[in-house]
């Protein structure tokens, strides 16, 4: 979950938006001394900073590049200023943008919402086809989950049990004569070659997506020709 914090758009606020958001700071801060204890900045301070960079803007206006660097010097401090107040009220907020905008602060966006936990997948569909040792199997997509790829386990022999895969970990130990391929290349259509036309394979399916790993599908047996 991300919380709200302050936005630092302030920094490409143009003139006269930046003077008025400053100033919005300083009320919002200290009109609100129970909430806002002990500012980095105090207010005296804070004024001047603001009251000098509107004393270099206007002479900027009026003088042009002759006061330049005294009104970029003016402008810094006062980003300074505004940059050190940021984490300080962050810090008050905790993530609350009522705080934040009582601070003179914009809040940036709500919190995220964490992604859908995935239930096991029902279908699998396996499509007929003509080349030696192929098998090419796959399932409908989940929509509205936020699911970020899909992967297809073959399983030469006994077939998996529960205890074989818990969040996404495959602990599997088979025999000599058995075999476990892995297909993890996200896409939902899996085309595995190289197979035993001789043996069957027990195929699952799952899905996965920020949150976690879904439960193996139901498995389906496969064969190649």
């Amino acid at each position: 979950m991300k919380n709200r914090v302050c936005k630092l758009d302030f920094h490409t606020y143009a003139n006269p938006k930046l003077d008025t958001f400053a100033n919005g700071v300083l009320i919002g801060i200290f009109d609100n001394p129970t909430v806002f204890i002990s500012p980095p900045i105090d207010k005296p301070e804070f004024t001047t900073i603001i009251t000098d960079y509107g004393v270099k803007l206007a002479d900027y206006n009026t003088y042009g590049k002759t006061k330049k660097d005294a009104f970029t010097s003016a402008h810094g401090k006062l980003i300074s200023a505004l940059d050190t107040y940021v984490p300080f009220v962050d810090g008050i907020a905790n993530g609350q943008a009522s705080i934040i905008s009582l601070a003179g602060f914009v809040p940036t966006l709500g919190s995220t919402t964490a992604a859908p936990q995935l239930e096991r997948i029902i279908t699998l569909e396996v499509t007929p086809n003509n080349v030696p040792g192929r098998i090419i199997i796959s399932t409908p997509a989940i929509v509205g989950k936020g699911v970020s790829g899909y992967g297809l386990i073959l399983v030469a022999g006994s077939p998996l049990t529960v205890d074989n895969f818990t969040n996404g970990k495959l602990k599997y130990s088979g025999g000599a004569d058995q075999e476990i391929i892995v297909d993890i290349n996200k896409s939902r259509k899996k085309v595995v070659d190289g197979l035993d036309s001789n043996i069957s394979y027990n195929a699952y399916m799952y899905a996965f997506n920020s949150t976690g790993v879904s439960p193996l599908s139901v498995p389906q047996i496969v064969k190649c020709i």
